[in-house]
């Protein structure tokens, strides 16, 4: 009976220990650290993050002093949120789709005196692009028309606002399939 209690216990504490190590940040040369984040409010983890790494040293990052953090299996990157042509700042973003591919979606929240909300942008060819909902179909099928069919296929409401993870999806496969 001890030798369970004590190989739970193990287990446990490994599984914990994997847990505390699997939060990273990955600074500006590249490199990726361990540790723990520790979060905030979605607003505050959008401009600054606090990171004790596995020495136990607690350290603030803002988006300027490194390229992406990560919680579990949420990963924020890096991103220049713009003001108009030549102004704006940078902010760290929920990455919503997966590395791969030439198309992303990113989540950004943001607030405007004491109320929040998230803002929704695209980002093909490292062109950032925010996600007009009230023109939903008329926006993606130009975003998206240098694939005809699918750029079609929005126009025609095939897929709607709930469909833009399979939209991305449908894309960065054509365009996977296309440049082999």
């Amino acid at each position: 009976m001890k030798f369970i209690f004590v190989f739970t216990a193990l287990l446990l504490l490994q599984q914990t220990i994997h847990a505390q190590n699997s939060d990273y940040v990955i600074d500006i040369n590249d490199r990726k650290i361990y540790g723990t984040v520790i979060l905030n409010t979605p607003a505050i983890n959008s401009s600054q993050i606090s990171f004790k790494d596995q020495s136990g040293v607690v350290k603030k990052y803002r988006p300027d002093e490194i390229k992406s953090w990560s919680r579990g299996n949420l990963i924020y990157e890096t991103k220049f949120y713009a003001l108009g042509k030549r102004k704006g700042f940078s902010v760290f973003m929920l990455r919503l789709t997966p590395e791969r591919g030439k198309c992303h979606l990113y989540e950004y929240y943001n607030t405007s005196g004491d109320m929040g909300y998230t803002q929704t942008f695209l980002e093909k060819d490292k062109k950032m692009t925010e996600v007009d909902y009230g023109r939903f179909r008329k926006q993606m099928a130009e975003y998206f028309k240098d694939n005809k069919e699918l750029s079609e296929a929005i126009s025609k409401k095939k897929y709607k606002k709930r469909d833009l993870l399979t939209i991305i999806e449908l894309y960065n496969e054509w365009r996977e399939y296309l440049w082999k």
